[in-house]
């Protein structure tokens, strides 16, 4: 009953569920939190063997939702234990009360707890209180007078009176029983306990004999029992504890085993030298993997750097024979600028505000070097220019165009527009990069292996580059999409910034 009342108390006094209920709202809102109270208290009744039943009420107690055992409360008491605790929640405005009730001669302990338009229950069926007796020993319940078990032997030993004269508890000898009386703190029930009394006869000396070395066999036994606990059966636990902690990857720590078996040590050590070496082993399969990762991403980097340097040079010559400083000036900065960010090999990931500037400065150069006019609209959000992206994600797409694309009529100027948009899912972040130009578009076949495995493209070097560079560091996290509508039109989805 004392571990009910706090289970009780502690939905009372902290369960969320319950502290909404107590208040005025509506009916929506009230069944929601009646439906997750009623399902945590199912929750509390299986690890709490004691707890047979529990009621909840809402709605201005006017509502009920209720769970009883089967086994402990007879089938059909649930409407009418609900009638009886419904009929003291209307008797009073007590915070906290227990209730006895009387059904179909069982009886039930049930603690109430109000507070506002709701309330709790919990029942403790008394049914199986008698198991307690153990032989002859018998157990009667009380409960204002009235007694449950054997009423005529309650009446004849007077146990009514013996309540009312000798306080919340006593111990007394009456007939041919040892009495033991007790009343249940914050309740009208009593317990008691009848022992019966015997007089030992007289017995022989074999008898004793026989009980000295029964208690001899005993003793020997615990103790054999207590050492093989100790010495074998409580270290294979710890072997076997110590082995799930590791196929868990909980643990990789052997503890020492405490055993005087020499086996059971061995096998101990034995474990802690195969940990030791799958540990050694899979460091140098890590460092294996990454140092293969990085060599490949910097021979992937490094297909991308040569890339017009010549052009740049052959510029240069021409400005420097036209003796135009000013313009050589800005070429051979806008040209240094370019090349300090290609080799920069070190670094796998830029910033997207650092890939962005770089483009706008491609496409000065190109401006300069070709005459070819090449205008650039670049619409990115905000919190996109932090997002941390692979280096020449947006680059490669861009410099296509300026290669590829080409247009009707002289005169017309390559239009590309790059946007950057971010996209938020239930699972996480995700950057949105598009590349579109206004040139002829992808032709079937670059479609076709573009749109398929990078490993296996060898024509569009470029873009099954970045495809790969990306599937090292997102994994199955990117998507990717590239088709011709009015040009070509290249889409990479990243997830959440490699930054954070």
């Amino acid at each position: 009953m004392k571990d009910i009342d706090h289970e009780m108390y502690e939905v009372y006094n902290n369960n969320p569920n319950f502290q909404v209920l107590q208040k005025e709202t509506d009916e929506v809102t009230a069944f929601g939190n009646a439906y997750d109270l009623r399902e945590t208290l199912r929750y509390r009744s299986f690890v709490e063997e004691d707890m047979d039943g529990f009621f909840i009420y809402y709605n201005n107690c006017e509502t009920s939702w209720y769970y009883t055992k089967s086994s402990k409360i007879r089938e059909g008491n649930g409407i009418p234990l609900n009638g009886a605790i419904r009929g003291n929640l209307q008797d009073g405005e007590q915070i906290r009360h227990w209730v006895t009730i009387a059904l179909e001669n069982q009886l039930y302990q049930v603690i109430i707890y109000k507070k506002g338009r709701a309330a709790v229950a919990g029942v403790y069926s008394m049914e199986n209180a008698d198991t307690l007796a153990n032989g002859q020993t018998k157990v009667l319940l009380m409960e204002k007078g009235i007694v449950y078990g054997d009423q005529e032997l309650a009446r004849e030993l007077g146990l009514v009176k013996l309540a009312e004269e000798k306080g919340d508890s006593f111990q007394t000898t009456m007939r041919n029983y040892q009495i033991c009386g007790m009343r249940v703190p914050s309740t009208e029930l009593w317990v008691y306990t009848l022992y019966p009394r015997t007089i030992w006869s007289m017995v022989n000396m074999q008898q004793i004999l026989l009980l000295l070395i029964t208690a001899f066999s005993v003793m020997g036994m615990i103790a054999m029992y207590g050492f093989m606990k100790k010495e074998i059966v409580r270290p294979i636990h710890q072997l076997t504890g110590t082995m799930d902690t590791i196929k868990n990857h909980e643990s990789r720590e052997i503890p020492p085993l405490k055993t005087h078996f020499l086996e059971l040590q061995e096998m101990n050590q034995t474990l802690e030298e195969m940990v030791r070496e799958l540990e050694e082993q899979k460091l140098l399969v890590y460092e294996e993997i990454i140092e293969k990762q990085k060599a490949q991403m910097q021979y992937l980097q490094l297909q991308l750097k040569p890339h017009f340097y010549l052009n740049g040079l052959k510029t240069i010559n021409a400005l420097a024979i036209g003796n135009q400083v000013d313009k050589i000036q800005e070429l051979i900065l806008a040209l240094s600028k370019h090349l300090r960010y290609l080799l920069q090999t070190e670094r796998e990931v830029v910033t997207l505000e650092q890939e962005l500037d770089f483009v706008k400065n491609y496409v000065e150069l190109q401006n300069h070097m070709t005459g070819r006019p090449v205008q650039i609209q670049i619409r990115a959000d905000e919190n996109t220019m932090g997002w941390m992206v692979p280096t020449l994600i947006v680059h490669t797409f861009v410099e296509n165009s300026v290669k590829y694309a080409q247009l009707k009529g002289g005169g017309i100027p390559l239009k590309i527009e790059v946007r950057a948009e971010c996209l938020e899912t239930e699972i996480g972040k995700y950057l949105d990069l598009i590349v579109r130009d206004n040139g002829q578009g992808y032709s079937e076949d670059i479609l076709e292996e573009i749109n398929g495995d990078s490993k296996v493209g060898i024509r569009s070097v470029g873009i099954n580059n970045i495809k790969r560079r990306c599937q090292f560091l997102y994994g199955e996290g990117m998507e990717y999409h590239f088709e011709t509508e009015q040009g070509a039109v290249s889409e990479i989805i990243v997830p959440g910034s490699l930054g954070d």
